[in-house]
């Protein structure tokens, strides 16, 4: 084995298209390394770091953050605005609130247990029944009122990108460690919390730790997300696109953070505990994962 002279943190460098057979990568920083087309048979990548490099992963964890606040605190107000219509004299506005504490009930348990891409399906097809039905209330007995509609619909929006922020924060994971899903969790909940919000608060902050791992671990009832992590991960990831990474040691490693699109791997031996990169092919799979 040999190492080609390569740095202990060669994080961001380019090493496409180049000749490292046999190369010992073991426990080197890797992060936002690219090694497209390069050919690294029967490379040792024992407990070697992939992810997004720091400087990109800065970005994305501030963008994460932001609009898991953000989301937040419009589903703190939204809650809150529900929980008044709820509870007031107007017979129609207790209707459409608990109208749309059905929708969000919906999604969030549809969620958890059927996954991220049924419950979207579910809730937005249930969503627009209810809307129908909400219209042709307003148009029988009263003006229609467009703007409640359009909050409803802003609220499932803001709860969708709250989820997605979860996936953006797990990602970060292979830069900052997995406190930073956790982070992004807690800042969601305590804004949603703060804008009097209530147990939404709570709801907001399990949901962006539980789908967000799930996702990111390979479960198939979240292929959407999975999907939007690969995307995300094989434009700043670790990248070995196209590579010959025949016999290649991936023991230790956190494989869901690199991109391995196209590339040959014949013989690669992946830890059975640890992830797998989000693109490996069907028939690539090991038996039992």
């Amino acid at each position: 084995m040999t190492d080609y002279g390569i740095s202990d943190r060669p994080i961001g460098q380019s090493f496409r298209d180049r000749t490292l057979d046999g190369v010992d990568l073991s426990g080197k920083d890797l992060r936002g390394a690219d090694f497209t087309g390069a050919s690294l048979r029967s490379a040792r990548l024992v407990h070697a770091r992939f992810g997004v490099a720091p400087r990109v992963g800065l970005v994305v964890l501030g963008t994460a953050m932001l609009a898991t606040v953000i989301a937040g605190v419009t589903i703190g107000w939204a809650v809150d605005e529900i929980r008044a219509q709820i509870y007031g004299d107007q017979w129609d506005e207790a209707v459409t609130g608990g109208s749309l504490i059905l929708v969000l009930l919906a999604f969030v348990v549809l969620m958890v247990w059927r996954g991220f891409d049924t419950a979207i399906r579910v809730t937005v097809g249930f969503y627009l029944f209810v809307l129908a039905g909400n219209v042709i209330a307003n148009f029988v007995w009263d003006d229609v009122d467009w703007e409640r509609a359009l909050r409803g619909t802003f609220l499932l929006m803001v709860l969708f990108v709250s989820i997605l922020s979860g996936i953006l924060s797990r990602l970060i994971g292979g830069v900052f460690g997995s406190w930073s899903i956790a982070l992004v969790a807690v800042l969601g909940g305590l804004a949603t919390g703060r804008a009097h919000g209530g147990a939404a608060g709570i709801v907001v902050a399990l949901s962006l730790v539980l789908i967000s791992k799930r996702a990111v671990r390979g479960d198939q009832r979240d292929r959407t997300l999975r999907r939007l992590a690969h995307r995300l991960m094989a434009r700043w990831g670790t990248r070995f696109v196209d590579a010959d990474l025949s016999g290649a040691d991936f023991s230790g490693t956190d494989a869901s953070l690199c991109g391995v699109k196209g590339a040959t791997l014949d013989g690669v031996t992946w830890d059975p505990e640890k992830p797998l990169p989000l693109d490996l092919p069907d028939d690539e799979l090991p038996p039992g994962r």
